[in-house]
């Protein structure tokens, strides 16, 4: 019969022995004493670690499969890694037990496996924290495959006529027209380009992408998820309910109407002093999928970025993307808009990340038919 117990040696240290038949394996908590000895080759040097508060048993070989990475130097004895243990002599290491599970299984067989549940950022950023390179690798190069996103909607608006099959236009608001000029979408005083479809984040993610471009800098640049598509009415026809993201006034934001409340903390990262110049093409780049949502706006000629993000989890029945401009003020304000891309994020495992690596974002290539 298998039998585990607690031992003290004389020294104080801590000795988890565990008898299986004829072959016993200790684990001592001497200073840089961490490797599980065994008598038999086949065991393996087996090792507790203590992740987060989950006990996990795996072997240094495990470990030490990526010679390029820490838990190579964290687990080769060479190199006297001063390992801090829990009461039992496991040795603690300070991450998510979901995610460094994820990356232990891709040591122990070489299959990288992302349960439904858990996002992709939290094991790309594991990874990269631990320098394992063919983890970070295959996860960018996931998220930059054009089938990863599946194409709802795209509209690079080539012919002079609106395509009616996708979008709907209200001009309601006071002194507002739409028309498509040159390529692009003419928004002037708070004209609405709504989608015919709805678009529910919560059945997959959805990302919007395009180029938006103001005559004024006093106009304004808001784009919806979630929208019932409708208006508040005079004297703004504001959005009357869904998940606003706009920039105005020299400042983008993310804004809650109609019962959508964004209730996640808020993070910006900036390249440079973002600029929003009139008659420059800026590039956006909304996520949203039901629950954290994204807005990055990037210019490219002063190669400068702005990335907002947030959380709401408030759903909606109604999932209309809208888009529009500002209102008249007694003057006249007019955006254009081109290269509109609807995709939705076609893996069964959440995209890894809503933060982007701006820099290499703004030297990217720009969307067809845009000149950076």
């Amino acid at each position: 019969m298998n039998s585990n117990s607690l031992d003290e040696n004389s020294n104080n240290n801590n000795v988890l022995s565990k008898s299986t038949g004829s072959t016993t394996n200790t684990l001592s908590n001497s200073t840089n004493n961490f490797i599980a000895q065994n008598n038999n080759a086949n065991y393996g040097d087996w090792v507790k670690l203590n992740v987060g508060g989950t006990i996990i048993q795996t072997t240094i070989t495990t470990l030490r499969k990526d010679k390029d990475s820490m838990l190579n130097l964290m687990f080769n004895k060479e190199y006297g890694w001063n390992h801090c243990r829990d009461e039992n002599g496991c040795i603690l290491i300070d991450a998510d037990p979901r995610y460094f599970l994820v990356i232990l299984n891709y040591l122990r067989h070489g299959d990288l496996i992302v349960e439904p549940n858990l996002n992709y950022y939290g094991v790309w950023s594991l990874a990269k924290y631990f320098q394992l390179k063919a983890i970070v690798d295959y996860l960018e190069i996931e998220e930059n495959d054009a089938t990863s996103w599946l194409t709802l909607l795209e509209d690079n608006v080539v012919s002079p006529d609106l395509d009616i099959t996708k979008w709907v236009i209200n001009r309601e608001c006071t002194n507002s027209s739409f028309e498509v000029e040159d390529g692009r979408f003419k928004f002037q005083n708070r004209a609405y380009l709504i989608t015919r479809d709805q678009y529910n984040p919560e059945e997959g993610e959805i990302r919007l992408t395009g180029t938006w471009c103001r005559s004024t800098n006093d106009d304004f640049f808001q784009l919806a998820t979630r929208s019932d598509g409708l208006h508040q009415g005079p004297p703004y026809y504001e959005i009357q309910s869904g998940l606003e993201f706009n920039y105005c006034r020299g400042v983008a934001s993310i804004v809650g109407r109609g019962g959508l409340l964004p209730s996640g903390a808020i993070k910006i990262k900036k390249q440079s002093e973002f600029s929003f110049p009139a008659n420059v093409p800026v590039h956006f780049e909304v996520c949203d999928n039901g629950t954290n949502v994204s807005f990055t706006l990037w210019e490219s000629i002063t190669k400068t970025s702005i990335s907002i993000e947030t959380t709401c989890t408030n759903s909606s029945l109604i999932n209309y993307i809208v888009f529009h401009n500002r209102e008249k003020t007694g003057a006249n304000h007019c955006s254009y808009l081109s290269n509109v891309r609807i995709q939705r994020w076609a893996r069964p495992t959440p995209r890894r990340s809503k933060t982007k690596k701006l820099l290499k974002k703004m030297n990217q290539i720009s969307p067809p038919g845009v000149v950076p």
